[in-house]
C-alpha cells in the first residue's frame, strides 16, 4: 500500500512537471514557425531533414547508456554504489563516438556523397549527446523539472531565435549555427546542474562503465537506433518522392501534432522506474491503477491541445506563411496518430521498466519495416496524407503487439473507466471532420466561444473521470493489504 502511494504522489508532482513542460513548449515552435517563414520552405525543409539526422546520430552515439541512467541511479543507493556512479562514464563514452561521427562527416563532406553544408550541423553533435547524458541523470535522480526547463524551453527557444538574429544580421549558416548556439547553452546548463546535484563527481571518473550498466542500456541503445530512423521516416521519405518544400510543410505540421507527442513522451522517464519497482504481485496489483492514471493524464491533456489545434489550424499554419498550407488534412490524421499512441502506445514503457529491453528493440524494427513498406506506396500516392496514414500504421502495429504481449503475461493495465477516453478521442476526429468539411469559415469569436464551450465539458469530465480513477487505486491498496 505504501508504494503504491507513494507511486502515486510521484506520478501527480511529475504531471505538474508535464503540464509545465508543455505551456513552455509551446514558445519554441512559434518561433520555429517564424523561421519557417523568414527561411522558406526549400530552406526550411533541408535544415529540418538535417536536424533530424544529426539527432538520429545523437541519439544512436549514447548506446542507450543515457536511456539506461533511468534505471542506474536509483539501483547506486541500494547496492551501496557512489550516487553519481555511470553519469561520467556514460557521458565520455558517447562523447568519443560523437567526435567519431563528426570526423566521417567533416571528412565525407569532401566528397559527392555528403552535402558540405550537413557538417556546420554536426557541430552540434557533441553537445546533443552531452545534454542527452545529463538530462537523463537529473530525470534519474527524480529531477525531472531540469530537463523540462532546458530541453523544452531554453534551447528549443534559444535555437530559432538565434537564427532568425543571424539571418537578419546577414551571417551565412544562420539556421546551424542557430542549432550549435542552442545545443551549447543547454549543454552548459545541464552539466552545471548534474553537478549540483553530485558535487563529488570527478570529471574523469577512472574506469569504464559498469557491465551492468552496459547490458542494459545497449538493447535500449539500438531500439534508440531503429526509433530514431522510425519517427524521422516519413518526413525523410516525403523529401525523397515530394521534395524540400513539402518536406518543410510536412515538417511544420508534424511540428504541431507534436505537441501531443510530447505529453506521453514526458511520462516515458516517469513510469519506466515506477514499473521497474514493482514485483510480480504488485504488477497484478498495482498496474492497472498507476497505467491507467498515466493514459488518464496523457490523453486529457492532449485532447486539451488537440481540439485548440482542430479549431485554429489555419491560424497556427498560418504562422509560417501560406506555402506551407499544403493538405491541411495531413494535420489531422497526425493528431489521430498522437492520440492513439497516448492511449495504447505507453504500454512499451511498461515493458522496459519490467526489463523487455530485447522485446522492445524486436518491436522497433518491426515498426521500421511497416514504416518503409507502407510509406514507399503511399507517399507517391496521396503525397502528405499518405505520409501520415504511414505513421498510424506502424503505430497500429506495434500497440497491438505490445498489449497482445502483456495479455499473453496475464496483464492487462487499462482500466475499464478509459472507455470513455476513446468516446472523447472519437469525438474530436468527428469534430475535426465535421469542422473541415462544413464549418471552415468560422471566425475567430465564434471559434473562441466554441473553444470555451469545449474546455468547460471537459472541465466537467476531468471531476467525474478523475473521481473514478482514484477509486480504482483506492481498490487496489486494499487488495495490496
Amino acid at each position: 500500500m505504501e508504494n503504491l502511494e507513494a507511486d502515486s504522489k510521484f506520478l501527480k508532482k511529475a504531471l505538474i512537471v508535464n503540464v509545465v513542460g508543455t505551456i513552455l513548449k509551446v514558445c519554441g515552435p512559434l518561433l520555429t514557425f517564424v523561421m519557417a517563414r523568414i527561411f522558406g520552405a526549400a530552406e526550411f525543409g533541408i535544415f529540418v531533414s538535417a536536424q533530424t539526422l544529426i539527432l538520429t546520430i545523437a541519439h544512436s552515439a549514447t548506446l542507450g547508456l543515457d536511456k539506461g541512467l533511468y534505471w542506474y541511479l536509483p539501483q547506486n543507493k541500494l547496492n551501496n554504489r557512489v550516487l553519481h556512479d555511470g553519469i561520467m562514464e556514460s557521458f565520455w563514452i558517447s562523447v568519443a563516438i560523437a567526435l567519431l561521427c563528426t570526423a566521417v562527416i567533416f571528412v565525407g563532406s569532401f566528397t559527392p556523397y555528403i552535402s558540405a553544408e550537413l557538417p556546420w550541423y554536426a557541430l552540434s553533435l557533441l553537445f546533443y549527446v552531452g545534454t542527452y547524458v545529463f538530462s537523463t541523470a537529473s530525470e534519474g535522480n527524480r529531477r525531472p523539472q531540469n530537463a523540462v526547463f532546458v530541453n523544452s524551453f531554453l534551447t528549443v527557444t534559444l535555437a530559432p531565435a538565434t537564427s532568425i538574429a543571424l539571418y537578419y544580421g546577414g551571417i551565412p549558416h544562420a539556421l546551424p549555427l542557430g542549432l550549435l548556439v542552442g545545443q551549447v547553452v543547454g549543454f552548459m546548463v545541464h552539466f552545471v546542474l548534474v553537478r549540483r546535484q553530485f558535487p563529488d563527481m570527478p570529471m574523469n571518473p577512472g574506469k569504464l562503465v559498469s557491465r551492468s550498466l552496459l547490458l542494459y542500456s545497449l538493447p535500449l541503445g539500438f531500439g534508440e537506433f531503429v526509433s530514431s530512423f522510425l519517427v524521422r521516416s516519413s518526413l525523410w521519405l516525403v523529401m525523397l518522392f515530394l521534395g524540400p518544400e513539402k518536406a518543410g510543410a510536412y515538417g511544420i505540421m508534424v511540428t504541431i501534432s507534436n505537441a501531443l507527442q510530447t505529453i506521453r513522451v514526458g511520462f516515458t522517464p516517469i513510469l519506466t522506474p515506477v514499473v521497474a519497482g514493482m514485483d510480480k504481485d504488485r504488477l497484478h496489483t498495482d498496474l492497472k491503477p498507476v497505467y491507467s492514471y498515466c493514459v488518464f493524464m496523457v490523453t486529457f491533456i492532449q485532447l486539451l491541445i488537440g481540439f485548440f489545434i482542430v479549431l485554429f489550424p489555419g491560424e497556427i499554419l498560418g504562422i509560417a506563411g501560406k506555402d506551407f498550407i499544403v493538405q491541411p488534412e495531413t494535420l489531422g490524421i497526425l493528431l489521430l496518430v498522437h492520440l492513439v499512441a497516448g492511449f495504447g502506445g505507453m504500454s512499451i514503457v511498461v515493458l522496459n521498466g519490467m526489463g523487455k529491453s530485447l522485446y522492445s528493440l524486436k518491436m522497433d524494427v518491426l515498426s521500421l519495416g511497416v514504416a518503409l513498406i507502407s510509406g514507399y506506396f503511399l507517399i507517391p500516392a496521396f503525397g502528405l496524407v499518405g505520409a501520415a496514414l504511414s505513421m498510424l500504421c506502424y503505430n497500429l502495429v506495434a500497440i497491438v503487439c505490445n498489449n497482445i504481449y502483456l495479455f499473453k503475461m496475464g496483464l492487462w493495465p487499462y482500466s475499464s473507466k478509459l472507455i470513455s477516453q476513446i468516446v472523447w478521442i472519437v469525438g474530436l476526429i468527428a469534430f475535426y471532420i465535421v469542422i473541415n468539411a462544413k464549418f471552415t469559415d468560422l471566425d475567430l469569436i465564434t471559434k473562441a466561444l466554441v473553444y470555451a464551450v469545449v474546455l468547460a465539458m471537459l472541465g466537467i469530465y476531468w471531476i467525474v473521470q478523475k473521481k473514478k480513477i482514484e477509486a480504482d487505486k483506492d481498490s487496489a491498496q486494499k487488495v495490496s493489504k
